[in-house]
């Protein structure tokens, strides 16, 4: 018999994060699971051992952003937890993303997630993502079930992958349990995977865009007229065809503070459905 890879005796849950839906500030959230409620918008640190990471999550949460995204493979989760930490705002209120890396069998994955937990130096996370499937469908599959052990478990929270197209979403569906809740890749004005897209959503998940200016030219002439007529940034505008989508979005605002305020200004203007159609478009 083998060994169980979480044991709900060791790592629990705490009382104060039982629910979600209670303990979020208002604001733009979604619902991606039962009872958890994910940002629409968080903050991104993709920069493979960013010295900034601290100050730049400090920043947005002090400025009103609850979602925070890292990973693993990131290695800064500890200046991210100690940004968490500093902010002063109860854990509840903020909503943690992390990933796993795939490869290592089951048994690896779960040691990972244990590595997570501790270099956040927190007792769960909120949303829990293989980074990248494996090269092999049995590998990707022995990773999603050390996800849905630790969900289980009560170590996270809601679960989910990363960098997923059709064919590896259908080979952690086929395990059946608990499903992903979150496909997570990267999407932009002019670079988007709508088959993934489509087929996340007719699975019942909710999409995420990472790098969402990525190939996205933020002095193009379209861009311009459409912020002008709205009186925001290029920048805005492209963020907020993702997001009137439904479409939640891992943005990198870093330090800078303008950046901050633009991305959590996106509830506040709308695009007309011409303006949508033409940024699909592009």
């Amino acid at each position: 018999m083998f060994a169980p890879l979480f044991v709900l005796s060791v790592i629990s849950l705490p009382d104060a994060a039982a629910s979600t839906a209670n303990k979020l500030p208002p604001g733009d959230r979604k619902m991606i699971a039962p009872g958890v409620y994910m940002p629409r918008i968080s903050c991104g640190h993709p920069d493979d051992g960013e010295k900034n990471a601290t100050a730049a999550t400090l920043d947005w949460l002090l400025a009103g952003g609850y979602g925070v995204d890292t990973a693993m493979s990131y290695h800064n989760q500890d200046q991210v937890g100690a940004a968490i930490r500093a902010s002063g705002l109860p854990r509840a209120d903020v909503f943690v993303t992390t990933k796993v890396p795939c490869e290592g069998g089951a048994g690896t994955v779960a040691s990972n997630i244990r590595e997570d937990l501790k270099e956040l130096k927190l007792e769960y996370v909120d949303l829990l993502l293989i980074h990248f499937p494996c090269k092999r469908r049995v590998d990707t599959q022995a990773a999603w079930r050390a996800l849905q052990a630790a969900h289980a478990a009560g170590v996270v929270k809601a679960i989910g992958v990363s960098n997923f197209v059709t064919a590896d979403l259908d080979a952690v569906l086929a395990l059946n349990g608990t499903a992903p809740v979150i496909n997570q890749c990267q999407a932009s004005v002019g670079s988007h995977d709508d088959v993934t897209i489509n087929k996340t959503i007719a699975l019942g998940a909710t999409y995420e865009a990472y790098s969402p200016l990525r190939h996205v030219d933020l002095s193009d002439p379209t861009l311009k007229g459409i912020a002008s007529a709205h009186n925001v940034s290029t920048a805005q505008v492209a963020l907020k065809w993702l997001y009137q989508q439904g479409v939640l979005i891992a943005t990198s605002p870093g330090e800078d503070r303008e950046y901050i305020q633009e991305d959590l200004a996106l509830p506040t203007f709308q695009l007309t459905a011409a303006e949508m159609e033409t940024l699909r478009e592009m």
